[in-house]
């Protein structure tokens, strides 16, 4: 009875890590944004990122081995962001266990200023078709189409290829819902 009982719990313990480790996995690149996704920040204020909107999107996700790549790409591509421009980050911190949560937390208040999205279960970040352990920086039109991924460190060409797609993007004026028309 205590090997079956031994048994079980390894197993349970060996599931449980299993899904968590792969939480943030992707199953393929998605070519559409959800289209509306809210988590809450490092700050504990909702985030809400839904579509369509009104500015461009661009949209970095990462995981702890990740980040270290997503301030090249902001400090590359910042300057070209304003106006139409919305920049949003989405940390993946899917699989952390509670107790270590707030630390995680911590860690995001002292290195950024800026909200970061903290998806608990890794699930929105797979939405996106999330490639782990490398920065992945998306260009969402403003009906939530991903219209470009770049993925891994940030370079001249790809920072050079995302301004150009940014300045296409933001050529095209917003299209303007109709207003509502009274009958007579």
């Amino acid at each position: 009875m205590k090997i079956l009982r031994t048994i079980l719990i390894t197993t349970t313990v060996g599931l449980l890590l299993w899904r968590n480790a792969n939480a943030g996995e992707s199953t393929g690149l998605a070519t559409k944004a959800p289209a509306c996704t809210e988590l809450r920040d490092q700050f504990d204020s909702p985030q809400k990122l839904s579509f369509p909107t009104t500015n461009v999107t661009l949209l970095t996700i990462a995981d702890k081995k990740g980040s270290a790549q997503v301030d090249g790409w902001i400090v590359a591509l910042k300057p070209r962001c304003s106006g139409g421009v919305g920049i949003r980050g989405l940390a993946d911190v899917g699989g952390a266990p509670g107790f270590v949560q707030g630390r995680i937390r911590k860690g995001f208040q002292e290195s950024r200023k800026y909200p970061v999205m903290l998806d608990w279960s890794g699930k929105v970040c797979a939405q996106f078709g999330y490639k782990r352990d490398e920065a992945n920086v998306l260009v969402i039109d403003r009906d939530g189409s991903i219209q470009a991924r770049f993925i891994g460190v940030a370079n001249a060409a790809a920072v050079a290829e995302v301004g150009a797609i940014l300045d296409k993007l933001l050529s095209t004026p917003p299209v303007q819902p109709p207003m509502n028309q009274k009958q007579p």
